[in-house]
């Protein structure tokens, strides 16, 4: 008996030890921004290896997760969190995300949480020490210097391949989408293996069964032609030379119009569309066309911003998906807007907005701002009510119809006008 007993302390304590930890409930709404430092109520596990936090709340009122280290900005983060709400975010009348609540739920309930490391070995030593198994969470990482916000200079001059879209899809795929959309899924196995028989280069090879997944996150990419120009840095590392390694490409063979280190036969949204029927019905059958999100520029973000494509603005192939901008802090900044209805936000500068197409909101906040026409005045209709100016364009091909807020001029090509001006015809 006396033996059992001693057993038995001695199995309690080893399932006492063994205990995975999770995190507590997390208030993120005491910050601006929504990302806050992580509180000392955490498990030390946690305390260890991260310092902010943010999260993605389901339907069912529980957290998706995302956990960063010291050397990931608040503008990377907030990144990283608006790419998981995009791809979260329903999408009416197509056939796998019409509705997403239980994709969501599914990955609230496995407590699905994105980790952003630092950097690879970071990321290394800490599941070598034991986070993985210490913890409860459901884990997908993803690394700063695979990472870049909306307007900052890596943006702006698209330096670093962004991997954020096929990562956070890596833990929507796993968490949310296995479990709730099967037929998704056998849609996915089968574009994947139309693609491989094109010249598609899936990989890990020796995972046959993940090949459907990296390949969805390939296309995302190219979906949003974040390949279309190649970047130049992988993790801090020449892209350009990296895909000339002999694991990568052999060296006579060119990577031009190809992605993802030439694994891949496309690099933009047209191109899938034309050489990957199967895999660009998979992505419409769950991805929004355009980017739901709003990017908050950078504070210190100075002079134009454009979401309308321009081929001689690099960034902008990637900029052209985006609906909404906001724009903090207080240098003067212009913003373009494309043909979507556009959202288009100021702060306290003096701000220039050019809607162009489609039906715009624009609010220019504090400063004296000032909405761009491409028409001259005696073009449009301008109706000065009294919470709002509405300007529309009688050309139905060009301006469209905007709504302006806490906006003081209007400017077409022949004369600028003062709001309000109930006499300006």
């Amino acid at each position: 008996m006396k033996k059992l007993y001693i057993i038995s302390i001695f199995m309690l304590y080893f399932l006492a030890c063994s205990k995975k930890v999770s995190l507590p409930e997390i208030d993120i709404s005491v910050s601006e921004d929504g990302v806050v430092e992580l509180p000392d109520s955490v498990p030390d596990i946690f305390k260890k290896y991260f310092v902010k936090y943010t999260k993605v709340t389901a339907p069912n009122g529980k957290p998706i997760h995302i956990l960063a280290q010291d050397g990931w900005t608040n503008d990377q983060i907030k990144h990283g969190r608006n790419v998981l709400e995009h791809i979260l975010t329903d999408f009416p009348g197509s056939l796998y995300g019409n509705n997403k609540t239980n994709v969501a739920n599914s990955m609230s309930k496995k407590k699905a949480t994105m980790v952003f490391f630092n950097t690879e070995p970071d990321l290394e030593k800490a599941f070598q020490e034991g986070l993985g198994s210490a913890t409860d969470l459901s884990m997908q990482d993803l690394r700063a210097n695979e990472c870049t916000a909306v307007g900052s200079k890596d943006y702006m001059n698209h330096i670093t391949r962004d991997a954020s879209y096929e990562e956070i899809w890596h833990l929507v795929h796993d968490y949310g989408i296995k479990p709730t959309l099967p037929e998704m899924i056998k849609e996915m196995r089968i574009a994947n293996d139309n693609a491989a028989k094109n010249g598609w280069k899936a990989w890990p090879e020796d995972e046959p069964q993940e090949h459907p997944n990296e390949y969805v996150g390939v296309l995302i990419d190219n979906y949003y032609d974040l390949w279309k120009i190649m970047p130049k840095l992988y993790e801090g590392r020449e892209i350009a030379e990296m895909a000339r390694r002999k694991d990568r490409l052999d060296n006579e063979q060119s990577f031009d119009g190809k992605s993802h280190f030439a694994r891949y036969f496309a690099n933009s949204r047209s191109a899938i569309k034309q050489k990957d029927h199967l895999g660009y019905q998979v992505i419409k059958n769950y991805f929004h066309p355009y980017l739901t999100f709003t990017p908050e520029l950078p504070v210190d973000f100075n002079g134009v911003f454009s979401i309308k494509f321009d081929n001689n603005l690099s960034y902008t192939y990637k900029s052209q998906h985006l609906l909404n901008v906001k724009i903090k802090g207080d240098n003067n900044i212009a913003l373009i807007g494309n043909n979507y209805d556009n959202i288009l936000n100021g702060n306290q500068g003096d701000n220039s907005f050019q809607g162009n197409g489609g039906n715009d909101f624009i609010d220019g906040g504090k400063g004296v701002d000032t909405a761009v026409y491409q028409g001259p005045a005696a073009d449009y209709k301008i109706n000065i009510l009294e919470d709002r100016i509405e300007v529309v364009d009688n050309n139905p091909e060009r301006d469209g119809s905007d709504t302006l807020n806490n906006v003081e001029n209007g400017k077409f090509v022949d004369r600028i006008i003062s709001f309000p001006d109930k006499n300006i015809h």
